[in-house]
């Protein structure tokens, strides 16, 4: 899991399905009681493990860009 701000976490973990590694990532938004978790679903399918890994990392940052963004309004 890593941190990219002070509010949201991503664990960008694929799960292997297929011989593939699955594309997924969970972002944790918030802490304690005031936690949000939300789930991409499989985003993409990668021969390499890190690829996996680096595609749903990039897709959270995008997500979570977007979801601050439709917050702030």
């Amino acid at each position: 899991m890593s941190r990219i701000s002070s509010t949201f976490d991503i664990d960008a973990t694929p799960r292997r399905a297929d011989g593939e590694f699955m594309a997924h990532a969970k972002i944790t938004a918030g802490s304690g009681s005031e936690t949000q978790i939300f789930m991409s679903g499989d985003l993409a399918g990668f021969d390499a493990r890190d690829d996996a890994i680096a595609y749903a990392r990039s897709w959270a940052g995008d997500w979570i860009e977007a979801f601050v963004r439709l917050s702030a309004r």
